[in-house]
Order: structure tokens, then C-alpha cells, then sequence
């Protein structure tokens, strides 16, 4: 890795430290960045209800602005997706389970604007705006090029997987920011910056509590960074200074949220796998595979020439890419050690990936022009290069899991696979989204009990209880965590959603009495609509089975 030669510290001045947006020539291009995102990510913004996930945020915030705690519950509302109790909150009902700068977020738009879907969404918004911009001064600060800056602006403003998961009430928008801002601090930092170092100190605090699961391997991260790039003793001072504060800071609360805890015991076969599954979400949504071959051939024979000797630029371009090699290598790491391999996970890692990805645009449009920017439109457009080589004859048939014992995560890396390598334009969804509304089973369900159920009645669920209970006045019972659901229970409601668990013991508790069968017009679809690539619905599901109600006779 190219080393950094650091110089003797110049007098400290004020406008050393201001950020490329007070040049008034960067404030066209970036009130254009702004208008656009905030079109893109604030149309219909309440269009789509609330789904599991983002109502397990809206509720514990809730409980949080009536009793200035993040609980699980408010001793009638019950908030639990683990199917075991005190994995998600503990004893005293105080949730653990995620870093709390999202609740407190949450729940202060509801104080102001009120409970509702448009409140819970409007702060993760106005920070993947603030993104956009952090993101722009970032990667013109690093490589000092304004062209790849804007480029790389351009690709995440028009990241369709990216502005989904900007516009969910959940920790992604935070992760994200916080992240930039901590690479951003981390950078002033080694370049002996004056405030370097609280600002470093707070924006990897404010990390932790806005996603510990990306906290811990950004740290961890930078560490290797400073470790590999052979800085003088008085860097590694500052940066040890740094990290026993923010240790200092930090580990009281991992240790009171039990963040050791998580994920399973080390399997090797579910870690390849889910290193298999990140590899193919970095490919084929984000980072094309073609380009980062050709991007790797055009190193090696670098290398082959013994052409070692690099400009100020080149230098530059290698800080950045050692950087985010780095981190992508660690948070896959970490990431595939969980249970679960989500797109989410790597939410903050979407803009890192595509300032690479915007330096090889460039490097396209410095020596062929129209080459270069007809490289930008198919990238904007869809996935024409992504799904290469994933959708080749012989190769989009390939299964992965093939290769060793059918595990359930294989099975997963399969599916990944599959979908990979099909042709999609997200931008053109996007767009039918936009223009279209959307309708979900929360959204047909919660209407139909609005108008039919009495208020206080019981209602028993197998999945999305969570969006029942947000939405809703009613006794909710059942859920992923099976809270207080038995066969002689007699709910008023019951809902039998296909996708979701034990269906035999609501089919008994059917049985058990005497209920009016009731199809609504709505499909039931597994997730109301989660932004998972692959699986988001950019219109509402057509040609799948109606939700199903049962209301017991006599009420």
C-alpha cells in the first residue's frame, strides 16, 4: 500500500477545515443533487404501510416518548420477533437488540408531526439527504477531483437499492452517514487536522448507537488502515488517544446490550455461504463484476511492467481503494458470522463501493469519452453489466449449492444467484413506483378492521403483528414470538397469513369455534414490502392468493 508522507503541520486556520459545498461553483451541482434526491426519496413516502420491521421501530419509539425509554412494551402493546423472550429486551423490558439513535429519532418526529407512517419515514430522509452531501464533500476531499465526486454523487443519488433503504424507518440512513462521517474524521485524523480528533471521537460514538453492527468492524477497519499504511509515532498516538475514548465510551453499553451474544456459533459451510450471498448482492447490485475484473487485469499488468512509481493522483486513488477493500473485506467478515445474510447489512458500504466504481468511470471517460459516459448511462439504466457473467447460458443454471451439503444457507446462495442474473431495470421500477400507489396486506387488513372490528376486540396473527398493533387500537396476540396466542384463546380476529408460522394451531383455534371465513382484495405476500434487492415490490403483487380473515360469529 502506498504510503502516505505526512509534512510538518502548517498553522492551524479555520478555513483549512471548510467543506468543498462553501465553493459557490459546487452549490449548482449540489442544490440539483438535492432537489432530485428529495423528489426521489419523499414521493409517496406514506404510500406503503409500515412492514414488520419498520413498525418494530415505530413501536419501541413509541414506548419511548411516553415513558423515555426504549421498551418492548407499554403493558398492552407487545413488541417481540425472537422467538424467545429477554433475546431482544430484557428483564425489565428495556429493548437491547439494536443502537437506540433510531428510537430516539423516531420518536421525537412523532412528538412533533404524530404518530403516523409519513413521521416515522421523515428522519431517515433528511439523513440519506444529508448523505448525498456528506458523501460528495467526502470523496472530494479524498481524491481531490471534483469529476469523480460528482460522478460518484450522480450513481448513489440514482442507486435504486439505495434510496429504497433511505426511505425506511430504520437504522440503514444512520449506519450510513455516521459511517462517511467517520472515514471523513478518520482522514483529517491522520492528516493532523485540529478537531480531528473529537470529531472523530464523536462521529464513531454516534456510529455505535446508530448500528453497532456496523460500528465494530468500521473501527476495527480503520485500525488495519493505519496499521498497513505505516504511520509516524506521533499519528499512532493520536489515533490510540482516539480509540481508548471512544472505547471508554462505547463498551459500557455493548456490554449492557449483550452485543457479544448475537449470531450463532462459527459454521464454515453458512460462512462461505453468506461470504458467497454478500459477494453476489456487491456484483450484481452495486459494483458490476466485469468492471472489477477488468479493474484488477489493469492492476496486474501494472504490476507485470514493474510500474511501482506513482503520481499524486494514483496515490490518492490507492489510499481510497486500500480503504475500502478494507472495510469491505472486514464487514463481510463479520456480516456472515450472523444468523442471517440481509442487503441491508451492507447498507453502508453502498457508497464506498461506488466511489470506487466512479473512479473507474472516470478513468474510462479520460481516454474514451463517449465511452465513458455511455458506461455511466447503462449503469444509471439497469443491470446490463451487473448481471454479468450471472446470466450467461450455463452459468445463470449453475447451482452454487451443488458444491456442498443443500444447507439452508446454500439454499440462500442459490436463490441469490438465480436472481442475479436476470435482466431488470430498478431505475424504470422505481419510477412505476413513484407514480403508482401500492397496496399491501397491512394496508388491506388494517382497513378492513377499521371498519368491521369493535374497539378493544382481540385480534390472533401469525406474522406482521407489529403493523396491527402500530396501526390499530386492538389486542393483538401471536406474532413471530407467539405472545400470549393458545388454542383457547377465542380472539375475536384471526389471520392466517400463508408465509407466516404455525398455521395448524390457528387452524385449531378455527376449528375450535365458530368463525365466518372472509377473503379482502389485497395479495398475501410475505412482507408488506421490504427493500430487499430481488424482492422489493415496486407495484402492488398481482396473481397471488387474497388475505384470509376469520371473525368469530355473534360479534
Amino acid at each position: 500500500m502506498h504510503r502516505q508522507v505526512e509534512t510538518p503541520a502548517s498553522p492551524k486556520r479555520w478555513r483549512d477545515f471548510a467543506l468543498p459545498t462553501s465553493r459557490l461553483r459546487d452549490l449548482p451541482f449540489l442544490a440539483l443533487v438535492l432537489l432530485l434526491g428529495a423528489g426521489l426519496l419523499l414521493c409517496r413516502l406514506d404510500d406503503a404501510y409500515l412492514w414488520q420491521d419498520e413498525a418494530e421501530t415505530a413501536l419501541v419509539s413509541r414506548h419511548l416518548l411516553a415513558f423515555g425509554l426504549p421498551l418492548s412494551t407499554d403493558g398492552t402493546d407487545w413488541v417481540q420477533q425472537a422467538g424467545q423472550s429477554f433475546v431482544e429486551f430484557t428483564s425489565d423490558h428495556v429493548w437491547i437488540y439494536h443502537s437506540w439513535l433510531q428510537y430516539v429519532l423516531t420518536a421525537a418526529s412523532f412528538a412533533i408531526l404524530g404518530p403516523t407512517t409519513l413521521a416515522a419515514r421523515l428522519p431517515f430522509v433528511l439523513i440519506g439527504l444529508a448523505t448525498l452531501l456528506l458523501f460528495y464533500c467526502f470523496v472530494l476531499r479524498c481524491l481531490e477531483n471534483k469529476r469523480i465526486a460528482q460522478v460518484a454523487t450522480v450513481l448513489l443519488l440514482f442507486c435504486v437499492p439505495f434510496l429504497l433503504l433511505m426511505r425506511q424507518s430504520r437504522y440503514y440512513a444512520l449506519a450510513t452517514f455516521f459511517t462517511l462521517l467517520t472515514l471523513d474524521a478518520y482522514r483529517s485524523l491522520r492528516a493532523g487536522k485540529v478537531w480531528a480528533l473529537p470529531c472523530f471521537i464523536l462521529s464513531a460514538v454516534l456510529l455505535y448507537h446508530s448500528h453497532y453492527g456496523a460500528f465494530f468492524p468500521t473501527l476495527a477497519s480503520l485500525g488495519v488502515h493505519w496499521l498497513l499504511s505505516r504511520p509516524e509515532h506521533r499519528s499512532i498516538h493520536r489515533f490510540l488517544t482516539a480509540v481508548m475514548l471512544i472505547a471508554t465510551l462505547v463498551l459500557p453499553w455493548a456490554v449492557f446490550m449483550r452485543v457479544l451474544d448475537r449470531g450463532q456459533s462459527f459454521r464454515l459451510d453458512r460462512f462461505l455461504a453468506h461470504i458467497g450471498q454478500y459477494i453476489l448482492y456487491t456484483t450484481a447490485w452495486i459494483f458490476p463484476l466485469l468492471l472489477v475484473l477488468m479493474l484488477a487485469v489493469a492492476w496486474l499488468r501494472r504490476v507485470k511492467q514493474k510500474r511501482f512509481a506513482l503520481d499524486d493522483k494514483q496515490a490518492r486513488f490507492c489510499q481510497m481503494a486500500g480503504l475500502v477493500i478494507i472495510i469491505h473485506l472486514v464487514m463481510l467478515s463479520a456480516s456472515a458470522a450472523f444468523d442471517w445474510v440481509f442487503f441491508r447489512y451492507m447498507v453502508h458500504l453502498i457508497p464506498l463501493l461506488l466511489a470506487m466504481l466512479a473512479i473507474v468511470v472516470v478513468l474510462v471517460m479520460e481516454q474514451w469519452p463517449v465511452v465513458g459516459y455511455a458506461l455511466l448511462l447503462v449503469l444509471l439504466a439497469g443491470n446490463g453489466l451487473g448481471m454479468l457473467p450471472y446470466g450467461l447460458p450455463g452459468v445463470h443454471e449453475l447451482d452454487p449449492s451443488s458444491l456442498w451439503p443443500r444447507s439452508a444457507a446454500f439454499l440462500s446462495l442459490q436463490d441469490v444467484w438465480a436472481k442475479a442474473g436476470r435482466f431488470r431495470s430498478d431505475a424504470w421500477m422505481y419510477a412505476q413506483e413513484l407514480s403508482h400507489s401500492y397496496e399491501g396486506p397491512n394496508e388491506g387488513i388494517v382497513g378492513y378492521l377499521a371498519a368491521n372490528a369493535q374497539p378493544g376486540q382481540t385480534v390472533a396473527v401469525n406474522y406482521e403483528d407489529l403493523p396491527l398493533i402500530f396501526y390499530t387500537d386492538l389486542h393483538v396476540l401471536g406474532g413471530l414470538g407467539l405472545h400470549g396466542l393458545r388454542v383457547n384463546s377465542h380472539p375475536d380476529w384471526v389471520i392466517d397469513r400463508k408465509h407466516g408460522p404455525y398455521r395448524d394451531l390457528l387452524a385449531d383455534i378455527v376449528a375450535a369455534g365458530s368463525y365466518e371465513r372472509i377473503e379482502i382484495p389485497y395479495p398475501d405476500i410475505r412482507w408488506e414490502n421490504r427493500p430487499q434487492p430481488g424482492e422489493h415490490h415496486y407495484l402492488t403483487a398481482q396473481s397471488k392468493d387474497p388475505v384470509v380473515l376469520y371473525r368469530r360469529e355473534g360479534d
